[in-house]
Formats: structure tokens, C-alpha cells, sequence
């Protein structure tokens, strides 16, 4: 790709869980990023908390850590009244780049990050873009969070330029309260796509899960535990997961219960772990504090599940917009109906038929066709003024 245009200052892209921390934002935001062209944009993330989970997707971006504080006092509402010191260390940041930023671009979901993005717009007199990964009231579950979620969504919604949705359910979540946003889907990057291998599954079958498990999926990793039970320990699970959920999963009993669970620091042996497996897990959560939430949310996870070119099963309640998506595009099996004996039905059907795992493995390649990271990322450079 060609320079930026040097006339003006980069766009600054502020997202708390920015690059290469584990988490879904993260991945979205390192799939578009890393498509911008050099010195186009600087990324402004949360401070870590010592231990937290990293990997191999290192953008070549100017970054800059602020909130050190804040990131103590995550899940309290006391980081509300930290905001001056984020944003005042924001500004001087900022000020070491010597140009004016052309614009900002913030990300959500955290909600102190995305008040302090809203102020600092203002402060610095430039436009500001909104991206939403997660909806900003609906996602508020903490009771002091409810009131500054109000206040958040009427700022974005009258000052932004533009308000990116992470999906089109979100798309139309927000279109029926009279709210417009674009959708931006989750760009994949075609070139890791693995070699599908037509194979039957092994006579345990081997089902797959990677990501974060927390509060929003952990009863359906418990009913897929309690199938394994019930099929008389006659699949193996695997797990590739983050640091910080292995507490989680010691609390609601499961980590032992599952043959293996693993760390895994770089994206290569993601894909080579996912690649093992017979059929690879999408846990939605029927029991969960983000029911809401949920109703509009795309599981990033999904991407490498695609790329690994494997069979899916999508674990949920009906009313959630990615069953729908995935049953409509047939990229997953879909299980709505809960029950551990409703999901090792499904994974028995898929591991007795061969037609079903090759239609399941040809629309994930259609599907990544459709969320070309480069085509997504051009569409976000236009919108913020940056040539490549």
C-alpha cells in the first residue's frame, strides 16, 4: 500500500482491549488495522493488568497504554470518576505526535473508554467515529453501569459521524429504536484458510472449543460436559482457552471434566489445535447475565472455526441473531433447543453423515469470501479519510 496522506495527523483508534490481547474486539480490530497503511493510525488501549492473556497479533502501529489505574478497578464504578486522569493522559499521549489527529475512532465495548472518547473529541474539536461491538445499554448488566450507558449511547448517537455495527442483526437492533448504523462485520484473512481433508470422524469423536469462558457461555460448556456423560465418555473435548477462565471453569466445575485445556500464544497453533478436532463448538448460553446483549452479538471465534474448515455446531436459544444467520447461511448445525441429550444428538448426526460435513465445511468457505478483511478494511479507510 501507498503512504497516508502526511497533511494531516493519523486517525486515532481508541479501543481498550486493543491488540494483542486475547479477546474479541481485539481479533476484529487487529484484522482491520493491519491493513491500514504506516502512519496512518495510532492505537490508544487500556494498561493490562499484569498476567492477562497475549498473543502473536502484534499490529505495526504506534500504541499507546493509558488507564493504568483504571484497569484495577475494571468491574467498579469507581473508574467512572477516574475519567479526567484517562483523558487528561490521553491528551498528552497524544500530544508527542506533534499533528493534530484527523479523527477518532472509537471502540466498544468498555464503557468508561468510550465516555472518555466522546470527551476527548470534543476537547481536540475533531469528528469522531463510533464502532460497536457490543450495544452499549443492552450490554450494561452492572447496576451503576446503567446510567452512564444511557449517557454514552445519546452522545454517540448525536455527535458521531458514523456508527458502526459489529453485525446486521445489531444493524437492525438499532434501526427499530430509530437509531442508524452501518454494519462492519469481523474481517477473516483468507490466506490462513487450512486445506479441508474429507475424513470421517474418529471413533471418539473430538469436539473442539477455543476462546473465553466466562459468564455469557458458561452453561453451555456445562451441558456439553454433562453430553460427554451422557454418550458414556465417548468424546473428547479440548479446549483452548485463555489464562484468566481457567478460575471460571474450576467454579462451575468443569475444567476437569474436559480431556484437555490449553493456552495456546499464537494464532499458527490455533489453527493447527482447531484442525485436530472433529467438530468445533460454539457455546451461546442459556443461562447468562448478557441475554440482551446476545440477542445482537457475533462470537468472533467463528472466523477460526471457518478457517480451520471443520464442522460447526452453534449451542443457543432461537432467538439469538447469530442462530440465525448461521441456519439461514447453513455454515453451522444449529441446536436451539437446550438439553446435553439435544447436543450429542447433533454431534452424532454430523459424525454419521458425510453430505452434512461437507455442506457445513463449503459454506464456512462462502462465508469467508464475504468477510474479506482487506475489502472491510478499505470501506473503514474511506470513511476516515485514509488512502492506501
Amino acid at each position: 500500500m501507498t503512504g497516508a496522506d502526511v497533511s494531516e495527523g493519523p486517525a486515532i483508534v481508541i479501543c481498550a482491549r486493543g491488540p494483542p490481547q486475547i479477546s474479541g474486539t481485539a481479533t476484529v480490530m487487529y484484522e482491520l488495522l493491519r491493513e491500514f497503511p504506516k502512519g496512518s493510525v495510532v492505537l490508544v488501549e487500556r494498561a493490562q493488568r499484569a498476567g492477562i492473556s497475549r498473543d502473536d497479533r502484534v499490529l505495526d502501529v504506534p500504541t499507546f497504554e493509558v488507564g493504568k489505574v483504571t484497569s484495577q478497578v475494571y468491574v467498579t464504578a469507581f473508574r467512572f470518576l477516574l475519567l479526567p486522569l484517562v483523558i487528561i493522559s490521553m491528551l498528552l499521549k497524544l500530544k508527542s505526535l506533534g499533528r493534530k489527529p484527523r479523527n477518532i475512532l472509537a471502540v466498544h465495548p468498555d464503557l468508561d473508554f468510550l465516555l472518555a472518547s466522546l470527551f476527548l473529541a470534543r476537547l481536540l474539536d475533531v469528528p469522531i467515529f463510533v464502532y460497536l461491538h457490543d450495544c452499549i445499554v443492552e450490554a450494561a448488566t452492572l447496576a451503576f453501569d446503567k446510567f452512564p450507558s444511557r449517557i454514552a449511547q445519546r452522545l454517540v448517537f448525536t455527535r458521531a459521524v458514523k456508527v458502526y455495527s459489529m453485525s446486521e442483526p445489531m444493524e437492525r437492533f438499532f434501526a427499530q429504536r430509530g437509531l442508524k448504523t452501518e454494519a462492519l462485520p469481523h474481517g477473516v484473512d483468507a490466506k490462513l484458510m487450512r486445506h479441508p481433508v474429507q475424513k470421517p470422524c474418529t471413533p471418539v469423536p473430538k469436539v473442539g472449543f477455543t476462546g473465553a469462558v466466562y459468564g455469557m457461555n458458561g452453561s453451555a460448556v456445562k451441558d456439553l460436559v454433562l453430553a460427554k456423560e451422557l454418550a458414556g465418555g465417548k468424546l473428547e473435548l479440548l479446549f483452548a482457552t485463555s489464562q484468566q477462565s481457567l478460575p471460571y471453569m474450576d467454579e462451575i466445575g468443569v475444567r476437569e471434566r474436559i480431556d484437555k485445556v490449553v493456552t495456546i500464544p499464537t494464532r499458527e497453533k490455533v489453527l493447527d489445535f482447531l484442525s485436530e478436532c472433529d467438530i468445533l463448538f460454539v457455546p451461546m448460553g442459556f443461562e447468562s447475565p448478557y441475554y440482551k446483549d446476545l440477542l445482537t452479538v457475533f462470537p468472533t471465534k467463528v472466523t477460526d472455526y471457518w478457517l480451520a474448515q471443520k464442522p460447526i455446531i452453534v449451542y443457543g436459544p432461537k432467538e439469538y441473531a447469530f442462530l440465525g444467520l448461521a441456519e439461514t447461511d447453513g455454515s453451522a448445525k444449529i441446536v436451539s433447543e437446550r438439553g446435553p441429550e439435544k447436543l450429542l444428538a447433533a454431534i452424532q448426526e454430523i459424525c454419521r453423515s458425510p453430505v452434512l460435513r461437507q455442506k457445513l465445511v463449503v459454506e464456512s468457505r462462502n462465508m469467508i469470501k464475504r468477510h474479506d478483511n482487506v475489502a472491510l478494511a478499505r470501506r473503514l479507510m474511506a470513511d476516515l479519510g485514509i488512502q492506501g
